[in-house]
């Protein structure tokens, strides 16, 4: 069936998020005013932001191709050669780096260049900030970011169905906690989802990213806030005041692993084994749940 725009949506939330941003932006100063901008710009790009690390100590990073070293006022303070290493050190004027050293600091490669962190190669830009710290945040296409993160929360060895089924389900939650964040949106991590770039991105995760390319669950005019789990042990964790979360049955026989609240990894591969479709599997453990498409 045809999927409803998404416009109402997206402008409800981009409202609400100006609103706590004007706060934000006050407590701030201009440091900050560039990068939300780019924020009001990407919303309908769409554009991910993923904290890759946050260390007092130095990074190593490089680029595939050229790049520009550039700062919050969109200055380019310097040019990065490819495949060479890098330290992104701390300091308390910033990031120093290549010779330069400024609190925020993007890479930015030439069209189809790869920024690579800590031995990890990344598509899109990375934002370096920081004071006495190196804060590495990933300004990455959310369909790039999904199919990374489908591949490292579930893996190839999972059925066709639930690999969509998690695929919708990584890009309702980013959607649900974009800009919740002054700097970033998500963790790279277990705290949202497991991201790891282009090192971790198989063909099956890749072609169950394509499928469903653009499809997200709704609820109540807002994206849905799709948390999982990979097994419940039997009865998922419902969430006080969140319907589409309830305490439901879980089909997997694995005993409880993470905090079973929402989908059971493992009960969508049970569901998709017995032929339930991505979104019979969605509908069952986010009750009440509208499906949508994304504009292009």
């Amino acid at each position: 069936m045809p999927y409803p725009k998404l416009e109402l949506v997206y402008k409800k939330q981009l409202w609400a998020r100006a609103m706590e941003a004007r706060h934000w932006l006050a407590l701030m100063g201009s440091l900050v005013v560039s990068a939300f901008w780019g924020w009001v710009e990407s919303v309908w790009g769409v554009t991910v932001r993923v904290q890759l690390a946050d260390t007092t100590a130095p990074l190593v990073v490089g680029v595939s191709l050229p790049a520009q070293l550039i700062n919050g006022r969109g200055e380019v303070l310097a040019d990065l050669p490819p495949m060479q290493g890098f330290l992104a050190q701390p300091s308390p004027q910033g990031v120093r780096l290549h010779g330069v050293v400024d609190p925020v600091l993007f890479i930015e490669p030439q069209e189809g260049g790869l920024v690579a962190v800590n031995g990890r190669w990344y598509s899109g830009k990375v934002l370096l900030t920081g004071y006495n710290l190196v804060m590495a945040i990933n300004y990455v296409d959310l369909e790039d970011y999904v199919a990374s993160v489908v591949d490292a929360e579930m893996g190839s060895r999972f059925l066709p169905e639930a690999l969509k089924a998690q695929a919708v389900a990584a890009r309702s939650y980013v959607l649900y906690h974009r800009n919740s964040r002054g700097w970033f949106d998500v963790f790279s991590d277990t705290r949202s989802q497991v991201y790891r770039g282009l090192s971790q991105r198989s063909a099956a995760a890749l072609e169950a990213t394509q499928a469903t390319r653009g499809v997200v669950m709704v609820y109540g005019g807002q994206f849905v806030n799709a948390m999982y789990s990979a097994s419940s042990g039997g009865q998922t964790v419902g969430v006080s005041g969140i319907p589409y979360l309830m305490s439901l049955p879980d089909v997997s026989l694995y005993p409880k692993f993470g905090h079973g609240i929402g989908m059971s990894q493992w009960g969508a591969q049970e569901l998709a084994r017995r032929g339930w479709t991505y979104r019979q599997i969605l509908a069952y453990y986010y009750r009440g749940v509208s499906f949508a498409r994304l504009p292009e």
